[in-house]
Order: structure tokens, then C-alpha cells, then sequence
């Protein structure tokens, strides 16, 4: 796990962190899913948390679904 740091005049930053292989329940059964966190910092003068809340699950969906990328919605 890492912790950003926000460096002036950054008002944001992302940390991504290492992938790994971890077990998983799914379906009643113990998988082995390739895993990765995210980090966040945020300057919550600037940006409203729960914008930031926002922001990070839609990175979280398009990095679970790379396709839905191109797709206009």
C-alpha cells in the first residue's frame, strides 16, 4: 500500500499499486483473482469528497472492464 502525496500545486494523485495474485471467494468458491489497490489524495478545499468517491469507482470500473472504455454511454 502506498499513501500519495500531494505536491503543490497538485489538487490530486493516484497511486497504483503492485498486482498480485489473491484469493478470492466467488460463487461459494475460493479463486485465485489477480489483484490491485488504488491509492488516493485529495485536496478536499478543492475537490468535494464525495466527487472524489466518484472519480475513484469510476476508475475502478474501467479498469475491471478496459472495453467499456470506447464505448459511448
Amino acid at each position: 500500500m502506498t499513501t500519495p502525496v500531494i505536491n503543490a500545486p497538485e489538487v490530486a494523485i493516484i497511486g497504483v499499486n503492485k498486482m498480485v495474485e489473491r484469493p478470492v471467494v466467488k460463487n461459494g468458491q475460493v479463486i485465485v483473482r489477480t489483484m490491485m489497490n488504488l491509492s488516493s489524495s485529495f485536496d478536499h478545499r478543492i475537490v468535494d469528497g464525495f466527487d472524489a468517491a466518484s472519480f475513484i469507482q469510476k476508475m475502478k470500473s474501467l479498469l475491471e472492464n478496459p472495453a467499456t472504455i470506447f464505448m459511448d454511454v
